[in-house]
């Protein structure tokens, strides 16, 4: 008995599959294939206390597709930005309606690697309702080189999937703040512990000039301890810091008792606001010496909410550093009293140990 490559093909890519998705949740498959998806899976994360997963309320679809090598090659792949294949209408249809979303996962054999797309999302972006009345079969998908199927895929789906869950848990919140909550709920979590450990945390801000990019290190101290790293945050743009995270309170580091100096700068930028500083500035304070408002660097100021700014060191001209202690505020104690009760119901869990996180534009998926 005889296999055709095609088959063969395909059972060789939904192997891979299988092994790559096996770490990110419980495979569901309908007995007879009538709704146009070849795979389901229920996403799953690991338990906070490391022993075993918790099954998540998120439930999600994947349609398989692959390219053989002799279609595109290496080279041709790594000449293209994204890979076009067609789809058929009456299957993007029912994607586009379905409740639950439909990935696809499209595997390039010359390159031993999936790309993976929400179908859902792409049919809203291109064509909307008037998919319902497209006259003709078939149409070209185009994926982006970037969809990788990878880690940070799975991490985004499941936080996307997951926000009509806690819609009614977090009823004060909209999906930009759920979204937000499911992203940071380790750093909240993190936060709460150290509070209750009396523990002191803070960040430190580097903003990049030329590159627009700023890092952001979040990291705690017990009592009579070291300070020890937690999380690595890169965010391309991010502005002003309370909107970045708008469940922190940020207090400068300057000093037991802060030192302003002036007090309250008038008409900068054609605002009126106070200034907290936290190095140099102090020492001039100390010596009586006046500060003339025209030494003050744009580039130097941080605005960290309610009217109120950090002036950084500048290094070299290409990057200013501020630090900051960090408390939750009202919104992140709320957040933290939530977080307790999802992780004890096993809805969701989280993950305590250091890592680093980037919500670059370069590391976003059309997921």
């Amino acid at each position: 008995m005889k296999i055709g490559g095609r088959d063969d093909f395909e059972n060789k890519y939904m192997g891979k599959f299988r092994a790559l998705a096996a770490h990110y949740g419980v495979f569901v498959e309908y007995e007879r294939d009538r709704a146009g998806r070849d795979i389901g899976l229920h996403l799953t994360q690991p338990k906070s206390s490391g022993d075993g997963k918790i099954v998540t309320p998120a439930l999600i679809w994947f349609q398989m597709k692959g390219i053989m090598a002799g279609t595109l090659s290496r080279q041709e792949f790594e000449a293209v930005e994204k890979v076009t294949l067609d789809m058929e209408v009456a299957h993007l249809r029912f994607w586009y309606l379905n409740v639950q979303p439909t990935y696809l996962a499209l595997y390039i054999e010359s390159v031993d690697r999936f790309l993976a797309i929400d179908l859902q999302r792409w049919v809203r972006d291109h064509f909307g309702d008037q998919i319902m009345t497209l006259g003709q079969k078939t149409v070209r998908v185009k994926v982006d080189k970037k969809n990788e199927l990878d880690n940070e895929f799975f991490r985004i789906v499941l936080n996307r999937n997951l926000i009509a869950s806690l819609r009614q848990s977090l009823d004060k919140d909209d999906d930009k703040e759920i979204a937000r909550f499911l992203r940071d709920s380790s750093v909240v979590q993190w936060m709460s512990n150290c509070r209750q450990k009396g523990g002191k945390a803070r960040l430190t801000v580097v903003k990049w000039i030329s590159k627009m990019r700023t890092e952001a290190y979040f990291e705690a101290c017990e009592p009579d301890g070291d300070w020890e790293l937690f999380r690595t945050h890169w965010q391309y743009s991010m502005g002003e810091l309370a909107l970045a995270f708008p469940y922190l309170k940020f207090i400068p580091e300057a000093s037991a008792e802060p030192v302003r100096y002036p007090e309250v700068i008038e008409d900068f930028d054609g605002h009126e606001f106070k200034i907290w500083h936290e190095s140099f500035i102090v020492i001039e304070t100390e010596t009586g010496e006046e500060l003339d408002e025209d030494e003050f660097e744009g580039e130097c100021l941080l605005e960290i909410g309610d009217g109120e700014y950090s002036y950084g060191n500048m290094g070299g001209g290409e990057m200013v550093e501020h630090r900051l202690a960090i408390e939750l505020n009202e919104m992140g104690a709320r957040w933290a009293d939530t977080l307790t009760v999802l992780v004890n119901a096993e809805v969701i869990s989280v993950n305590l140990e250091p890592h680093m996180i980037s919500v670059a534009p370069w590391h976003a998926r059309d997921a």
